[in-house]
């Protein structure tokens, strides 16, 4: 056996045994060197192979993510190929009168970070930080509330800045020279409460898309944001492999 394809093999079976969980990094290259007392040239083969399989992701200057823990026999080998986490491209569509999208409504102010916040920034609970709070339209249509939190060390003046920006990340590369890393997004159902009702204009108990993202750049975490979306007026599109729909079906 050529020694990539152990090296390889062994890492499946790491990646089986969870010893990598899904959503983690594997170990540095030179730290897979040593452990596997192999040349950089071999790790990078092995990785290669793994990621051409879609047991892991190389991100440039990140690291090498774990996306899936390999699967126990080949019966799921077309689920494997076919599983969300194959996922290219997740998007809205149906958006009405996407031409007359805005944000209106920027508040920014200062809030102690609750437990989920502090995990997700990396600081203390109760530090200030920045929440930057928009609701997005269509026309006189709300679609979608977003909360943004943000440390206010890493963006210090960011309050000045009340309507003056609609999308957040862009916004902060330009003013304060970052560089975007990428995100994890949890999404999950949701019921309306009085509060998105109110700001939404829908009934109580209408089902909503709750979204959940943490970004980072290269300082650290960039923000923790919770946005809610109406469901009777936007879809996700998601892409897993070549698109054999259009963006719409009726």
């Amino acid at each position: 056996m050529v020694v990539y394809q152990r090296v390889h093999d062994e890492i499946l079976q790491a990646l089986k045994d969870n010893v990598y969980p899904v959503g983690t990094l594997l170990p540095p290259e030179p730290e897979l060197e040593r452990i596997y007392s192999v040349s950089r040239t071999t790790v990078r083969r092995a990785i290669a192979k793994l990621s051409e399989e879609g047991y892991v992701q190389v991100r440039q200057g990140y690291g090498t993510m774990v996306l899936k823990n390999i699967y126990p026999s080949e019966t799921f080998e077309f689920s494997r190929l076919h599983h969300f986490e194959n996922t290219l491209s997740i998007r809205h569509v149906n958006v009405p009168n996407p031409e007359k999208m805005s944000a209106r409504g920027m508040y920014i102010n200062t809030v102690p970070a609750d437990k989920v916040v502090s995990e997700a920034l990396q600081v203390k609970l109760n530090t200030p930080v920045f929440r930057v709070q928009r609701i997005f339209y269509s026309g006189e249509t709300p679609l979608m509330f977003l909360n943004n939190y943000v440390r206010t060390d890493f963006f210090p003046g960011l309050d000045q800045h009340t309507e003056q920006f609609w999308d957040l990340y862009p916004f902060l590369v330009r003013n304060y020279n970052i560089d975007y890393q990428g995100c994890t997004e949890y999404l999950s159902a949701a019921a309306a409460d009085l509060v998105d009702s109110q700001i939404l204009h829908i009934s109580p108990g209408t089902p909503l898309l709750n979204s959940r993202r943490i970004a980072a750049c290269n300082l650290g975490p960039l923000e923790y944001a919770v946005l809610r979306i109406r469901t009777d007026l936007m879809e996700l599109c998601i892409t897993m492999g070549p698109s054999v729909w259009p963006d719409t079906l009726n």
